[in-house]
Parts: C-alpha cells; structure tokens; sequence
C-alpha cells in the first residue's frame, strides 16, 4: 500500500468537528478506489501536514466495512488541474 499515490480532492475544514475532511482516491490493482477521510487539527494546520493526516487516516480505514468507500474499474487517473 505505500507505494500508492493518493490523489486528494474536495478538501474542507469542518469548524464544528474542527476537522479537515476530504475524498481520497488511490488507483489500485483492483481499479480507482475513493474513501471519505477526516484528520482532527486547528485550522491554522499546514496544507502539507493536513493532507499527509488525510491520506493516513484513509489507508487505516482502508478495508473497514463502515467506512464510506467506492470502487471503480481501473482507469487512468485525471491529472490535477
């Protein structure tokens, strides 16, 4: 899994839950695989710092049925704007 290269999208702060949340998607063996992702921090965080929690927080739930998660068929992911 630590070879993956997370893309990371649609980052918010939440300043009820104090909480940045995000969309997390990794291209794996399987295809594309999207996972809803929150990292506890102030948000005076630093962008580096808050999408390094995002992508850690990701890779645990990977796997957990409660975690929203979607599965795509593999295809070649969009490049950032």
């Amino acid at each position: 899994m630590s070879t993956w290269t997370p893309r990371i999208d649609q980052v918010r702060y939440n300043a009820t839950e104090q909480c940045f949340e995000a969309l997390v998607t990794v291209v794996t063996p399987q295809g594309l695989l999207r996972v809803a992702s929150q990292y506890v921090a102030p948000i005076t965080t630093e962008f580096e710092e808050a999408a390094r929690g995002l992508w850690m927080r990701a890779r645990l739930s990977l796997g957990t049925p409660e975690r929203l998660q979607l599965r795509e068929a593999e295809i070649a992911m969009p490049s950032a704007a």
